[in-house]
């Protein structure tokens, strides 16, 4: 899996890291292309693939008056990973059919289905901070999860691998908190002091352990002098 570079910042949120299906990057957009010149171009589905609904039951649902107003900023994002990112990488997914799958407070988390492909897009105060796409396989069985700085603290997010309750998220301090995850496998954890890692079960066996430190600054500031 190859993944591209796309930095984005709306209302002092900024989406600093993306661990998709189980690797950590740096607001990556993961695709399953292997070919240099990349796959063609595949059509926008037009339903929600029935292994896809049965993973996600929130994408059987009517749309809600907020999901509908969150699908413009869902879209955009689409639209930014269909164009930059090689021909195909989204699977022909549709943002149209997007549901929210976790919220807390004004952020909250989107799945956009394609065709084996699944895109999860992060809200920040109404804002997309970022967003990715994988297969869907790869989700089911590792997971994918994002790291958001937003005022105040920091917001980890994402979805747990089918079977996978839980997810334990540590601080620097050495703090730990176990996270539930919903009917969606989504969670949602806010810390107000730096993180260190989180851990979670494997279906197949074992865990897998990702770190959620954050890394230096690119240019950190002059001593004062």
């Amino acid at each position: 899996m190859r993944t591209r570079h796309i930095h984005r910042r709306a209302l002092g949120a900024v989406t600093v890291g993306m661990i998709v299906a189980g690797s950590v990057t740096a607001l990556a957009l993961a695709d399953s292309s292997t070919g240099a010149s990349g796959p063609a171009a595949v059509p926008t589905i037009k339903q929600v693939p029935a292994r896809i609904a049965a993973e996600f039951p929130a994408l059987g649902k009517a749309i809600g008056a907020g999901e509908a107003q969150q699908l413009p900023a869902v879209a955009k994002v689409m639209g930014t990973i269909a164009s930059e990112d090689e021909a195909g990488a989204d699977g022909g997914a549709n943002s149209e059919l997007a549901r929210r799958v976790s919220q807390n407070g004004e952020n909250a988390e989107y799945v956009v289905p394609g065709n084996e492909v699944v895109c999860l897009v992060a809200i920040s105060v109404g804002h997309a901070t970022g967003g990715g796409c994988a297969p869907a396989s790869s989700v089911e069985s590792k997971g994918t999860t994002s790291l958001t700085v937003i005022p105040g603290g920091y917001e980890v997010s994402g979805i747990l691998p089918t079977g996978t309750t839980d997810v334990t998220i540590t601080t620097t301090t050495g703090s730990a908190t176990v996270v539930d995850a919903n009917a969606d496998h989504a969670f949602e954890f806010y810390s107000a002091a730096p993180l260190a890692k989180l851990v979670y079960a494997l279906p197949g066996g074992g865990e897998h352990e990702g770190s959620l430190e954050l890394p230096p600054p690119a240019h950190p500031p002059s001593p004062a002098g």
